[in-house]
């Protein structure tokens, strides 16, 4: 069946604006941002998101943005769904899109499909991770199979890691590098009233980590690292998210004695809005991580950062921050006890490097206008 939230609303069949379909599968983690990030880059246009998986939320509905907002409510189970193929051809059916842009390999794969079947004039696959092109019926399809689909990775490593599976799209001019952006409205609040909100100590001095409590984030890391520094008192290691190894964690933060020292504050919404609680933010996510968009925020509330060399982060930094070999617990206990031993001044230094580069690359005007200038979108110009 299905569902009854997914078919469009019969106003949208004729008001004469360009229509740009995004396609994602679930709203977990980033992606409701992300897709509002895309959203704002088409101001002008008719903007339809699609949610593969995940049940109709108005607060999703909320924070995607656009025009509309569409849910297929699939089931969690893997592989492409007979449903979820035939209710994007209704769609497609329904309304005539001049742009598709398709998060991670399902909706690309939809995408495709759908394009054999009805007329597409540009269609964007953005690639969020690591891999993506490893399987070969995966790279054939984008290489061979649909040719019209012009692939964007969200970072330098993960184009570099397309192009050893897909080298044909390096040859046909389609592929290339877009990271995220963020726009101002999360501001973020002052240093008081962001640790009251949270409950977090007023005087102590805090290292923050914001993020799913998932493998690749490299938590157990952190806290190890924390654990074995000697950092002083009173200093406090802040866990932002929720997750699977919640559980785990725990324990390890009792079997390593710093249960006093390391607060998990559980998933909260618009958690920027608070980084500016922090004195520090540390990223331990090592190579899987293909971009870490909380670097963005947490360069954008003006915070010293200490972050994995890995490639992804490393790249999204360029020269701000501070880093530490991807995996090496002991370099990164050396590094916060570094950061501690800093003065209020030579911090705010170094939070004023990290704001200056958010503010030169990852602003939603010149991910708009970045977006705007790839080949297969440069015809909106003239439209």
């Amino acid at each position: 069946m299905f569902s009854k939230t997914f078919w469009l609303p019969s106003h949208m069949s004729s008001n004469g604006q360009l229509r740009v379909l995004q396609i994602c599968h679930d709203y977990e983690g980033p992606f409701q941002h992300i897709c509002h990030q895309y959203n704002q880059a088409f101001p002008q246009e008719d903007v339809t998101t699609v949610y593969l998986r995940g049940e109709r939320d108005s607060d999703v509905v909320h924070r995607t943005g656009g025009n509309h907002v569409l849910f297929l409510e699939e089931s969690p189970l893997r592989g492409i769904k007979l449903s979820g193929i035939l209710g994007l051809a209704r769609l497609f059916r329904e309304c005539d899109f001049d742009i598709v842009i398709a998060h991670r390999y399902k909706p690309i794969y939809l995408a495709g499909i759908m394009s054999y079947f009805f007329n597409v004039r540009s269609i964007l696959g953005v690639a969020h991770e690591h891999d993506v092109f490893r399987r070969p019926t995966r790279a054939l399809f984008v290489t061979f199979w649909r040719r019209n689909i012009f692939v964007v990775a969200v970072s330098g490593s993960v184009e570099r890691n397309i192009a050893i599976h897909c080298p044909s799209l390096v040859t046909d001019n389609r592929l290339t590098t877009l990271g995220h952006a963020l726009d101002s409205a999360d501001v973020p609040m002052g240093r008081e009233s962001a640790r009251m909100h949270l409950d977090l100590p007023d005087s102590a001095f805090l290292f923050g980590s914001v993020g799913r409590l998932v493998g690749k984030k490299k938590h157990e890391l952190l806290i190890r690292a924390f654990a074995r520094a000697q950092l002083g008192e009173p200093c406090f290691l802040v866990l932002i998210g929720s997750g699977p190894l919640e559980n785990s964690l725990r324990e390890l933060v009792g079997s390593l004695d710093v249960e006093a020292r390391v607060l998990f504050v559980g998933h909260v919404d618009h958690a920027s809005r608070y980084f500016r609680a922090f004195d520090a933010f540390v990223f331990p996510s090592g190579d899987q991580e293909a971009f870490g968009l909380v670097l963005l925020e947490a360069m954008s509330a003006g915070l010293p950062i200490l972050a994995s060399d890995a490639p992804g982060p490393d790249e999204v930094l360029g020269s701000a921050g501070i880093r530490f070999v991807s995996g090496d617990m002991e370099e990164l206990a050396d590094k916060l006890c570094w950061l501690r031993a800093r003065d209020a001044d030579q911090r705010r230094a170094l939070g004023r490097e990290a704001k200056q580069r958010f503010d030169s690359e990852y602003t939603m005007a010149g991910f708009t206008r970045r977006l705007r200038s790839l080949p297969p979108l440069q015809w909106l110009s003239h439209a």
